[in-house]
């Protein structure tokens, strides 16, 4: 399923254990809502606030969950924009920047090929983890970067 879609970035996302960012806290609910709020963000850059209006629906993402030996939540997540790529719309340095602000360390890096994408995200199924994916998820289809 993941292989069929073309995914524009890898992402590792972590909490500090203690971080003071607008949305505090390391609990799954709150990593939750830290997360989609941090894809609004790039969304709402994007394409401005009404980003939910449009036909697209936004970055299309699938994301997992692990937790880290200390216990702490982190996530994989892979995403792509529906109407371009992503590498040339959204600067990753950017929002690395951003994301280690608000919340903690974190890898966001264009993959050197599809196949890296599914090798990267079956990985952290197999470890127990859970998936979900953006709501526009199979709804549209990002351009290939290859």
């Amino acid at each position: 399923m993941l292989s069929a879609q073309p995914w524009h970035w890898f992402c590792t996302l972590t909490f500090r254990p203690q971080h003071e960012g607008k949305l505090g806290g390391v609990g799954f609910e709150k990593a939750d809502k830290a997360y989609r709020w941090f894809v609004k963000q790039i969304n709402a850059d994007l394409w401005g606030n009404n980003w939910k209006r449009k036909p697209h629906g936004g970055l299309v993402w699938a994301r997992g969950q692990e937790f880290h030996k200390s216990g702490r939540i982190h996530f994989h997540a892979v995403m792509a924009s529906p109407v371009g790529d992503l590498n040339e719309v959204a600067g990753r340095y950017r929002w690395h920047e951003f994301w280690y602000r608000e919340f903690g360390r974190n890898q966001i890096e264009r993959p050197n090929s599809q196949s890296d994408v599914l090798d990267y995200v079956s990985k952290y199924v197999t470890k127990d983890g859970e998936v979900d994916f953006s709501p526009n998820f199979g709804q549209v289809l990002p351009p290939a970067l290859f």
